[in-house]
């Protein structure tokens, strides 16, 4: 996301991304659903993540409300792109103030970044069950 981003931008990518996503490519399988201004990161082998998050020129700034109990009350830098139905993400450590420059490889194992798809599966209703 280019540094001279306006807030009509932020708000539209804000609205693109809204909604589930599925990862296509990276170190693991992860689902990624954003609600408004918040968000549940899942690792499918794994840990969940839950948090909000804003958008600036720089990138994505996630903070980290529920999870691993070494990164709750941290923030994550993050790097986006939305186009098109895909979402290209890296995050920064939590914590460390420090954003990616630049996405890397989705398998450079230094780094956590994912290219991800709009999960496009219909939402299933909760019912409660019957007594």
């Amino acid at each position: 996301m280019p540094a001279t981003s306006s807030p009509t931008r932020l708000r539209t990518e804000w609205e693109l991304l809204q909604g589930a996503w599925r990862s296509v490519a990276g170190p693991c399988e992860t689902r990624l659903l954003i609600v408004g201004d918040y968000f549940s990161f899942e690792f499918l082998d794994g840990d969940i993540y839950i948090g909000t998050f804003v958008l600036t020129p720089e990138g994505m700034d996630m903070h980290i409300l529920a999870g691993p109990a070494e990164h709750r009350g941290q923030t994550a830098l993050c790097l986006y792109r939305v186009e098109g139905g895909v979402l290209q993400w890296s995050a920064g450590r939590p914590g460390s103030n420090r954003r990616p420059s630049c996405f890397p490889e989705v398998d450079d194992p230094r780094a956590l970044s994912f290219v991800f798809r709009r999960d496009r599966r219909p939402l299933r209703r909760w019912r409660p069950r019957s007594s």
